[in-house]
């Protein structure tokens, strides 16, 4: 994205920007497999040997909706469902990676968080500060004047934001952030309801290479 794209985006509804950028079709499938990765750790912690010898017990579930959600992430574009590219990126201490999906033009780059609600994007952390350039201006004391800064990726970051702490996620908010405490626009995926002719697995294991001894094996190999 251009510089001078990036200014009129400004200017633009940000509902509009966020279906030039993701189609009706693939936020359903953003949708789907958030809606199948609570469903992929519903079936998970039922075995409990595998949950206490291999993940542990806190905050459990919470890490694992994130892992199985990069999971299925990372499937639906490996096998091409969904049309985006992926890369897991390390945060500044280099013990965690965060996933970031992007468009093959690199229009957009998007992390995926968990909040408790719609109402301000995920809180602030080193890596979505990072990531998050939309629009950064500063005070340039010199002029008087505020200008925008000049970054390195002309990419307009985006965040989906799911509520982890219930059986089935409460809301997934796709939005554009301004900052840390607001957006420029966001929508609730679990509202909307896009008008789609193909239909969609229902099941994490109705897709090949999707189900639940896959997902173990993946989590148990972050040791």
């Amino acid at each position: 994205m251009q510089r001078e794209d990036i200014f009129r985006m400004q200017k633009e509804n940000p509902r509009e920007k966020l279906n030039e950028l993701i189609v009706p079709s693939n936020k359903f499938l953003l949708r789907e497999i958030v809606d199948k990765a609570y469903l992929l750790v519903n079936k998970t912690s039922k075995d409990t040997v595998f949950i206490s010898e291999q993940v542990g017990t806190k905050g459990l579930r919470s890490r694992m909706k994130t892992e199985a959600i990069k999971f299925l992430m990372k499937k639906y574009c490996d096998k091409g469902i969904l049309p985006f590219y992926y890369e897991e990126k390390a945060v500044a201490t280099g013990n965690h990676k965060y996933l970031l999906l992007c468009d093959k033009e690199r229009k957009f780059h998007l992390t995926i968080n968990q909040c408790r609600n719609l109402n301000k994007p995920a809180i602030p952390s080193g890596y979505r500060i990072r990531e998050n350039q939309n629009f950064q201006s500063y005070f340039d004391f010199g002029s008087g004047e505020y200008k925008t800064m000049d970054v390195e990726d002309d990419s307009l970051y985006l965040e989906l934001n799911h509520g982890h702490q219930s059986e089935k996620p409460m809301f997934i908010g796709l939005g554009i952030p301004k900052n840390n405490n607001e957006w420029y626009g966001v929508v609730d995926l679990v509202r909307e309801t896009p008008v789609l002719s193909r239909k969609f697995a229902t099941s994490p294991t109705e897709i090949k290479g999707i189900d639940v001894e896959t997902f173990k094996e993946s989590i148990s190999n972050k040791g």
